[in-house]
C-alpha cells in the first residue's frame, strides 16, 4: 500500500533546527536562568504523528531511556504512545506521566532480579531476554511474562554498536527459543536493534530478512511466533544533515513489507532519539573567556557532565548557535564546560563570533542520551528543562 508519505519525488534531508528563536531564548533565560533545556509539545508531536502516518501498522513505545523527563513522557502519554523502559525506575518516571505498565514493553535483556521483581509485581508482562541463563529469573519471579527474544543484528551506518553487548546469534535463535518453551514460558516473538544513529535505513533490510530467517525456522521446529520488535536507530540531525523522518519512515516500510509483508504479525518499534531528539533545545550561556596561545575559549555554564554528556556517552557532536552568526566575522574556538575538570571541553572545531560574557549560545537537537546522561559534579545544577508549545 502506498501511503501519503510516498508521494514525495526525492529524498529529502534535514538539518538541526532550533526549536525556538534568540528572542524567545532571551525571554525564557531571564525568567529561569540557564542552562536551560527547552522542550517543543509540538515538535514532538510532530515526530509521533509523522512516524505514525509513514509506518502504518506499525506500535511505536518511545523508548525511555533517551530521556525520561517527566515533560517529554506526559506529553507522549497524552498522544497515546506508549513506553519502552528497562528499569523500575523508567518505570516509575511513566507511572507518574499517566502510563499504566500493563502498557509497556521492558527490553532490557539482563535483568537484576529486583528490576525484574518490581516490574513484574507493577504489571508489565512484555520482556526480552538472550540467553538460557536469563530464562530461570523468569521461571522463578515472573512465570506470566511473556517473552521476546533478542536477536544480534550488524549494521554498516550506526553509529553505535548495540549488538556488541547484547542479542543471540542468529544461529543460536531456535535453540533458545525452544529452551524458553520448554521452561514452560511464552515466546512471542522476536526483537532486534540495528545500533544506535543508524545513517541508512537501508541497514534494516538486511537484519529482517536475517530475522525473518529465524522466525521461518521457528515455525519449522513448532513455535509459532507472533511479534516482531525492530527497535529504535532513527537518526537524529547533529552537526551532520540526515534523512527527513518521512524519508526514512517510507525505506522502513519498504523493508517491512519486503520481509513480513506475507504474515500476520505484530510489528513494534522503541524508537528513542528519533522521537525525542530535535525537540529539544539547549540554553547556553557565556560565563567567561580567555585567549591561550592564540585561540579564543569560552567557558560556558553547561559541558560533559552536564546536558554534553552525549558527547562523551553517545558520540554525538553537537552545532553550537550564536545570534546573527551570518552577520559576523567567526573564528576557530574552543569552548568549554564549567566545572574545574580540564577534559570538560564541549568542542574545539566550530567556528564561532567574538562572544561576550552573558551572551546566549543555542545547542538544537538536544533531546536524547543529554541530560538523561547527565550528573552533579562538581555541586553544579542539571540543566532545568521548561515547555513550549
Amino acid at each position: 500500500m502506498i501511503t501519503a508519505c510516498e508521494t514525495m519525488l526525492a529524498p529529502q534531508m534535514r538539518a538541526a533546527k532550533p526549536v525556538l528563536d534568540f528572542s524567545q531564548a532571551r525571554l525564557l533565560a531571564s525568567e529561569y536562568g540557564s542552562p536551560l533545556l527547552v522542550v517543543s509539545r509540538s515538535k514532538l508531536a510532530e515526530n509521533y504523528r509523522t512516524m505514525q502516518s509513514c509506518l502504518p501498522g506499525v506500535e511505536f513505545f518511545y523508548a525511555a531511556k533517551s530521556n525520561p523527563q517527566y515533560e517529554i513522557l506526559r506529553t507522549l502519554h497524552e498522544l497515546g504512545c506508549p513506553v519502552d523502559v528497562c528499569s523500575a525506575g523508567e518505570m516509575n518516571a511513566a507511572i507518574n506521566a499517566g502510563f499504566n505498565p500493563a502498557d509497556m514493553l521492558h527490553t532490557h535483556p539482563c535483568k537484576t532480579v529486583q528490576n525484574l521483581r518490581d516490574c513484574y509485581e507493577a504489571g508489565i508482562r512484555l520482556f526480552v531476554y538472550d540467553n538460557a541463563n536469563e530464562l530461570g529469573k523468569f521461571t522463578r519471579y515472573a512465570p506470566q511474562a511473556q517473552l521476546l527474544l533478542r536477536l544480534a543484528m550488524s549494521s554498516q551506518s550506526s553509529l553505535i554498536n548495540l549488538s556488541a553487548k547484547f542479542g543471540a546469534a542468529p544461529s543460536d535463535a531456535v535453540e533458545l527459543l525452544i529452551a524458553a518453551r520448554d521452561a514452560g514460558m511464552n515466546v512471542r516473538g522476536l526483537s532486534f536493534h540495528v545500533g544506535s544513529q543508524c545513517l541508512s535505513p537501508e541497514d534494516f533490510l538486511v537484519a529482517l530478512g536475517q530475522a525473518r530467517q529465524v522466525w521461518d525456522d521457528a515455525a519449522a521446529a513448532g513455535i509459532e511466533l507472533e511479534i516482531i520488535d525492530f527497535g529504535g536507530g532513527f537518526p537524529a540531525p547533529y552537526r551532520t544533515e540526515v534523512l527527513t523522518l518521512e524519508e526514512y519512515c517510507i525505506a522502513l516500510g519498504r523493508a517491512l513489507e519486503m520481509s513480513f509483508g506475507d504474515v500476520n504479525a505484530r510489528i513494534i518499534a522503541e524508537p528513542g532519539r528519533g522521537m525525542c531528539a530535535d525537540t529539544v533545545t539547549l540554553i547556553t550561556s557565556v560565563l567567561g573567556k580567555n585567549v591561550r596561545n592564540g585561540t579564543p575559549w569560552y567557558i560556558i555554564d553547561d559541558g560533559l557532565y552536564g546536558a554534553f554528556s552525549g558527547i562523551v556517552y553517545d558520540h554525538a557532536e553537537f552545532p553550537i548557535l550564536a545570534e546573527n552568526q551570518e552577520h559576523r566575522l567567526t573564528s576557530p574556538c574552543v569552548l568549554a564546560g564549567p566545572t574545574c575538570d580540564s577534559s570538560d571541553v564541549v568542542t574545539r572545531d566550530q567556528e564561532l563570533p567574538d562572544l561576550e560574557i552573558g551572551e546566549l549560545l543555542l545547542v538544537p537537537t538536544m533531546g536524547a542520551y543529554s541530560s538523561a546522561s547527565a550528573s552533579g559534579f562538581n555541586g553544579l545544577d542539571i540543566a532545568r528543562y521548561v515547555e513550549i508549545e
